[in-house]
């Protein structure tokens, strides 16, 4: 019995002593702690703290610069060095294109052939503007109707902003007498703004310009639409009274009346 109340007394002397040493900081503490983890913070922060500052990397020296250019050209020209043996025999590759097959078009004839055409300066009265965004189909018909008639058949533009890929599109079409130009001051002069459209003109009227350098609406007849040569001539015969001659003349000439 008296053993047990020893070593309670002994117990609580421990426990009071704990206690004792637990200690609740003053107010003069904590501030103290608040300036420390403050001025901790803005060392931390600070751009011109050398702790912290960011070196500017080294730069090399002017000797090392020279040396890494020795080098380079050291290895330029021994690449390009004709006995150097590491080059010397060493294959030429090529990439495997395939050669293309050898065209039966004479660019050369056709260049001549329209620049014949464009020097004797004819006055044409009769044209048909097109596009090689039509249907082929409708092309052709135009071209072979309009080229047995001698007028022309007028482009806005070349293919692909091509000329070779123009003279390929015009052989297709089967056009071999230099009745197709490409024009755009026409289709400015005319207003023509889609295709087909076939077109009559008076030659001696041809410096009759208005303003904007259109061709005068008395000067010329127009039928818009994908239809045959024959029937735009018809519809300008029956409906301009100014053309219909030249419109009947071309319509027999066509129909080989």
């Amino acid at each position: 019995m008296k053993t047990r109340i020893l070593a309670a007394t002994v117990l609580a002397s421990l426990l009071s002593h704990a206690w004792a040493d637990v200690t609740t900081p003053t107010a003069s503490q904590l501030e103290q702690e608040q300036r420390r983890i403050e001025a901790e913070r803005k060392a931390m922060f600070d751009p011109n703290n050398p702790a912290t500052k960011a070196k500017a990397p080294a730069l090399p020296s002017s000797a090392a610069v020279q040396g890494e250019m020795k080098r380079i050209e050291a290895e330029r020209k021994a690449m390009f060095d004709p006995n150097n043996p590491a080059t010397k025999n060493a294959k030429n590759v090529f990439p495997n294109v395939p050669t293309p097959e050898v065209s039966n078009v004479d660019i050369q004839a056709l260049a001549k052939r329209y620049e014949q055409r464009a020097d004797a300066r004819r006055t044409d009265d009769l044209m048909v503007f097109v596009s090689f965004t039509m249907p082929p189909e409708s092309l052709k018909r135009i071209v072979a109707q309009v080229s047995r008639l001698g007028g022309t058949v007028v482009l806005n533009g070349f293919k692909d902003n091509s000329w070779k890929a123009t003279a390929f599109a015009i052989k297709d079409l089967g056009e071999k007498r230099g009745n197709v130009v490409v024009n755009p001051n026409a289709f400015a002069k005319y207003k023509v703004k889609s295709v087909p459209v076939t077109v009559l003109t008076k030659p001696e009227a041809i410096d009759q310009l208005d303003s904007e350098g259109c061709a005068l609406p008395d000067t010329y007849a127009a039928v818009a639409g994908d239809v045959s040569l024959d029937y735009a001539l018809d519809e300008i015969a029956q409906h301009d009274r100014r053309f219909t001659e030249l419109a009947q003349r071309y319509a027999r000439q066509l129909r080989g009346r």
